[in-house]
């Protein structure tokens, strides 16, 4: 979708990633579908996220249940949530909503997810969620909606795959 911004998020320019990402909002949100729109909202989260700008961050991600929530990408998206956590926890301001979105990304996507991140967000984790009862442990978990980060794009796909071990698309829950 935005192969500079994504080149910019690769070689570690989070700054630069951030401002290309936004420009291609500006620029082609009309031209992009749902779907496109809703990746590079996350992309531009991303890029906020890694440059410790946790309230821009925060403000791109708070658009996307207000006007993406029936898409079917968001809500459980593991990913989405985990932005959140992190924004949340960047900003110091909610403390439950950082534990609240955490939790969700671990249960939506499992512990692979925090690889990379702050050991400590994972561990919290563990301590308050008890493992998936068909497995009684969270090694070797995949989540519950992993399959709505299947339409990731560019970067954001070659992060996931790299957390993760595997790339999209993933199976839903039922078909396993």
């Amino acid at each position: 979708m935005n192969e500079t911004a994504d080149d910019h998020m690769r070689a570690g320019r989070y700054g630069d990633a951030l401002l290309a990402y936004q420009a291609a909002w500006s620029e082609r949100q009309d031209e992009l579908d749902e779907t496109q729109q809703i990746w590079l909202l996350l992309s531009i989260a991303k890029a906020a996220v890694r440059l410790g700008d946790f309230e821009e961050a925060f403000e791109t991600l708070v658009v996307l249940p207000e006007h993406y929530a029936d898409s079917g990408i968001v809500v459980g998206n593991p990913l989405f949530h985990l932005l959140v956590g992190l924004s949340y926890h960047g900003l110091k301001e909610d403390p439950d909503g950082a534990t609240d979105n955490f939790a969700r990304a671990l249960i939506c996507g499992g512990p692979e997810l925090f690889s990379g991140e702050d050991p400590a967000h994972l561990r919290r984790m563990k301590e308050i969620l008890r493992p998936p009862a068909e497995l009684g442990t969270w090694t070797g978990y995949e989540g519950c909606s992993r399959d709505l980060l299947n339409q990731a794009t560019g970067y954001l796909r070659e992060w996931i795959t790299e957390r993760i071990g595997s790339p999209p698309p993933f199976a839903p829950p039922g078909d396993k």
